[in-house]
């Protein structure tokens, strides 16, 4: 052999010694458990990690099979199905289940490579393990997360209508805590928090599986046919538990009631117990089974009819606005007029608002009804001279963007001193500083406030002195029973006589006959509204 050709076989023996120590290198400080075999599959090397992840040491394993590795759950046509495709593709990768030393099963993806020598025939195999249970872990949490509520530990909505999907139930529960607003009010959030725990707990205690399927409300799933009767009996019995039933809370003890809605069946079991429950708590009843020959679920569909109906109206211009007269009782003149809104349908129908106004209510369409409302009055008004009156509620005047555009068109169109804003004392006010607030702000513009329906809810003398009325409208139910009543007009004589003595002027609703305007006017109420002295309609 000649100095070169020596000199190029040293350099490849070192070039090759040189990548055998980066590869060893490589593998001893990858965090992958890596070994190798033989052509009898038995090991003849093994790596750091592989002795750290499945607690072996080198002397325990060496010569060893890996099958001694692999979990006894593994299925065992897996074997097989590797060696095959080894033979075929020479590589085979899958995630395993395998056996730590101390007997702990974990899973693990696991890849083999076959090493062939020069005439290709396989030498060895190189596997490696990539330890999952930090993954599976990983996963474990997230779907807690999806599905176990972070608060009881029960599973949550998700969950129950993944196990509805899976296992087909045959009944439906739904148990709503009734006023639990009340408990966090008056206890505080976190004893209220500590009071649902307590409830979810309660539930496996009387051998039903709840979900907390929202803030306030349970959930119980049945897989076994049961009756109407039953089912009910199987409720009444354990409202009858709850109603002795006292949560302790740092020694403060609580008690609780619930409205439940009930649903048996195979289709929309979750939503037809919700229908049930929403009728149980319209008609205060504690119990409510859905019942398809109520067509609860047309409502609900009529409901959504109306709520596009309601918005395809805003965007074609069809809330209308309507006008009945305020008649003065000694001057028979129109002194005001009450602005009414009207919708009109599809058909060029008018709609009533009773039919619109409750679902508008409900969604996010009916602040856009009142802006329309008081920039058609408003423009209107512009060139009239009378007063005229429009009726807000009391998220009206807390909704800050009202507000604000109420002002505006007050000041664009200079209606502000004969502007009147009837505020609904039927629906009750829930924060006087608000509308105090409010009223200070269109006072400076000149604005007047009514109260609207007096004399029903929870009205109030304090507050109405409070909020500065200029006008009282007496409820119409008083004024309509006066004649045969002679109670009624002790109140309406009341009322006239409070609002007169501080300074505020009254206004009768709902005048339908010629002998109530004239009791009306003996005790001196100041301006009648009805269709006695006035039907609404729209005004040029």
């Amino acid at each position: 052999m000649n100095i070169n050709l020596k000199s190029r076989y040293k350099i490849k023996l070192d070039e090759n010694w040189y990548e055998l120590k980066i590869l060893t290198m490589a593998m001893e400080h990858t965090s992958d458990s890596i070994i190798v075999t033989d052509r009898q599959n038995r090991i003849i090397k093994a790596n750091h990690a592989f002795l750290q992840t499945f607690g072996y040491t080198e002397d325990e394993i060496l010569g060893k099979n890996p099958h001694m590795l692999s979990s006894i759950t593994q299925e065992s046509h897996l074997n097989l199905e590797i060696w095959e495709t080894l033979l075929r593709k020479k590589q085979w990768s899958g995630e395993i289940w395998n056996t730590r030393k101390n007997g702990e099963i974990f899973s693990a993806w696991v890849r083999i490579s076959t090493i062939t020598n020069e005439k290709h025939k396989i030498q060895n195999y190189l596997t490696v393990f990539t330890d999952l249970s930090a993954l599976r872990t990983s996963q474990k949490k997230s779907l807690k997360l999806a599905f176990y509520d972070q608060l009881t530990g029960l599973p949550n909505r998700q969950k129950i209508v993944s196990d509805m999907q899976k296992r087909n139930p045959t009944a439906c529960i739904i148990f709503n805590v009734d006023d639990f607003k009340e408990i966090n009010d008056f206890f505080g959030i976190e004893t209220g928090d500590i009071v649902l725990k307590q409830i979810g707990q309660w539930f496996e205690r009387m051998n039903f599986f709840p979900y907390r399927i929202g803030g306030d409300e349970f959930a119980v799933l049945f897989h076994n046919n049961i009756t109407w009767n039953d089912l009910r009996n199987r409720i009444i019995a354990l409202m009858s538990l709850l109603e002795e039933k006292v949560f302790l809370v740092d020694e403060e003890m609580i008690t609780i009631q619930m409205t439940v809605g009930a649903a048996i069946g195979n289709n929309k079991l979750l939503t037809r117990a919700d229908i049930a429950l929403n009728h149980a708590k319209k008609s205060k009843k504690t119990i409510a089974l859905y019942a398809e020959h109520e067509n609860v679920e047309e409502i609900y569909c009529a409901n959504m009819r109306m709520s596009a109906a309601i918005r395809q109206a805003l965007a074609n211009r069809q809330i209308v606005c309507h006008y009945q007269p305020i008649v003065n009782f000694k001057t028979g003149a129109i002194d005001k007029y009450e602005t009414l809104v009207r919708m009109i349908d599809h058909e060029g129908m008018i709609v009533p608002p009773a039919l619109f106004l409750t679902i508008a209510k409900k969604t996010k369409l009916y602040p856009h009804i009142t802006i329309e409302v008081v920039n058609q009055a408003c423009n209107l008004f512009a060139s009239r001279d009378e007063e005229f009156s429009i009726n807000l509620s009391d998220s009206d005047i807390r909704d800050q963007r009202i507000v604000k555009e109420i002002i505006n068109t007050i000041l664009k169109t200079g209606t502000g001193p004969r502007i009147v804003f009837e505020i609904l004392e039927s629906e009750g006010i829930e924060n006087y500083e608000e509308v105090a607030e409010f009223i200070t702000k269109v006072k400076t513009l000149g604005a007047k406030i009514a109260i609207d329906d007096f004399g029903t809810g929870y009205s109030n003398f304090e507050n109405i002195i409070k909020l500065n009325v200029d006008y009282i409208k007496i409820d119409g139910s008083l004024i309509q029973g006066i004649a045969e009543n002679p109670r009624h007009r002790i109140v309406v004589e009341t009322i006239t006589d409070f609002a007169h003595k501080i300074h505020a002027k009254t206004i009768a609703e709902f005048v339908g006959s010629q002998e109530t305007y004239t009791i009306l006017k003996e005790i001196g109420i100041d301006f009648s509204q009805g269709y006695f002295t006035g039907k609404p309609g729209p005004l040029s």
